[in-house]
């Protein structure tokens, strides 16, 4: 079997022994190799095809310079024009190999510069279309987003080519090994996999670019497990390794792009993967001690739970009727899960775990925020009875409605007037509100009164809510 080429160097070191001070830059034949020539490439296929040769001589550099590194890289097999496989293992065989340096900076800045240089191709061609559309006031679907199209091609077809990736294989392998990454890099591969997947539902282009945006939500879809398991997994991160809670917040960011399809939301929201993929955020990632990761986890959370998505004015411009199809398809994924779950996420998680008094600040207010959202949604009607219905979800709320933060009890209130206007009250709960009606009322009287000059919706919610007490009556 012809070897591959692309490894040439490789055994080269291998018989003559690699030093400790050794350096391996791999030319990539066909590909620009240095910042200028990458710079003025405008051709996706070659670029990405640069990007994944130099991102295997970084893995197998790291490979050989780290024990602890090669036991996570994850380093591509090539394929020679017989179509047989070789992979670094096969290469290296049993030959003991001496410790060498890390990736060379070359192989590092030209990865760099390539996944920039993909990123900037695609805003370019963005901004050229949508300002197409906004002067002349109509979209032209019949114009296309070559260069979308073609970095999608790229990185997801199959190659078999000598001295090639499996492109297909490369997003995956990337997001594995985004540590081992320099930082503008794990930025670029992170933009790119979220432009690909949201280009065709924001901007007043979007429907220009809906087959791109499809197409690749079906790809990663067929890849869920790897992809959707990894981005979950790298929450886990920023408690790991010190230093990198960057990638933590770049993969919940492509997360929540991964979220924004209907096809992997509700296959992320199925009874098989909620378990290792929606728990974890509400049992470990919103309670972790580092408050932008924490943060970056709840507003996760905050997708998983309503459907809705963090961009503005998301899925608003694929039509008025595309629009609320849209809304209302994520609307029901979300609802048919919380009702599935229920137990699972309001009395095993956010009741016993994020609204404790030890639960951080931020994670009990922005859970009242969210419980909120859900309660209010006419959708989530079945949910809202079965909460309100429960005299230990009310006694958690008043203890909340009295907590020593301002902006936690207002947030309390807002679910606490649920409970009052419900006008078939359980028996359980009528004794709770009846028996501190006095307390409760001389209480919400004073609850925020400067804000009542400013804020005429909430005056009259009070109002509402405090008269509902003073009338209620035990039967």
């Amino acid at each position: 079997m012809r070897e591959n080429q692309a490894f040439g160097w490789l055994k080269n070191a291998i018989k003559g022994g690699v030093g400790a001070g050794s350096s391996h830059h791999v030319t990539i034949v066909g590909s620009p190799s240095n910042a200028a020539s990458i710079s003025a490439c405008s051709d996706p296929a070659m670029l990405v095809r640069g990007v994944s040769q130099d991102f295997n001589a970084v893995l197998i550099a790291s490979s050989l310079g780290s024990s602890s590194t090669a036991a996570t890289a994850t380093v591509f097999s090539f394929e020679d024009t017989e179509g047989s496989s070789t992979s670094a293992a096969d290469i290296l065989g049993s030959a003991t190999v001496l410790p060498s340096s890390s990736p060379t900076n070359d192989n590092l800045d030209d990865l760099t510069a390539r996944l920039d240089r993909i990123k900037s191709l695609l805003y370019e061609e963005r901004s050229y279309s949508s300002n197409v559309v906004m002067e002349s006031g109509y979209t032209n679907l019949n114009w296309v987003p070559s260069v979308a199209i073609g970095v999608f091609k790229s990185f997801t077809l199959s190659t078999a080519t000598e001295s090639s990736i499996h492109h297909q294989e490369l997003f995956p392998s990337l997001l594995h090994n985004l540590p081992i990454l320099p930082f503008e890099a794990r930025k670029s591969v992170s933009a790119i996999f979220n432009y690909l997947l949201v280009c065709g539902l924001d901007g007043i282009d979007a429907q220009q670019y809906a087959s791109v945006s499809s197409a690749f939500a079906n790809y990663v879809l067929n890849r869920a497990d790897t992809i959707i398991g990894q981005l979950v997994r790298a929450h886990d991160i920023a408690s790991e390794i010190d230093g990198h809670v960057d990638i933590t917040l770049l993969c919940g960011s492509m997360l929540r792009s991964s979220l924004r399809h209907a096809s992997i939301y509700s296959w992320i929201l199925s009874n098989g993967k909620c378990e290792s993929i929606v728990f974890p955020f509400l049992d470990r990632h919103v309670h972790n001690p580092n408050f932008d990761v924490s943060s970056d986890a709840l507003e996760t959370v905050r997708v998983m739970f309503t459907g809705i998505a963090t961009a503005p004015g998301a899925a608003g411009n694929m039509g008025d009727d595309a629009s609320e199809e849209y809304k209302k398809t994520m609307e029901d994924i979300a609802c048919d899960f919380l009702n599935r779950r229920y137990v699972d996420v309001i009395d095993e998680r956010i009741n016993k775990k994020c609204l404790l008094a030890t639960a951080n600040y931020m994670t009990r207010r922005l859970t009242l925020q969210l419980l909120s959202t859900i309660l209010l949604n006419r959708a989530n009607y079945k949910v809202m009875m079965m909460y309100i219905s429960s005299s230990k979800n009310l006694v958690t709320i008043l203890c909340l409605l009295r907590d020593p933060s301002p902006h936690i009890t207002l947030d309390a209130f807002q679910v606490f007037k649920i409970f009052v206007a419900n006008p078939n009250k359980p028996p359980g709960v009528v004794k709770i509100l009846f028996d501190n009606k006095v307390k409760l009322v001389t209480y919400l009287e004073g609850l925020h009164k400067e804000r009542e000059s400013t804020d005429g919706q909430y005056k009259d919610e009070k109002q509402l809510v405090i008269s509902t007490l003073e009338s209620l009556q035990i039967e």
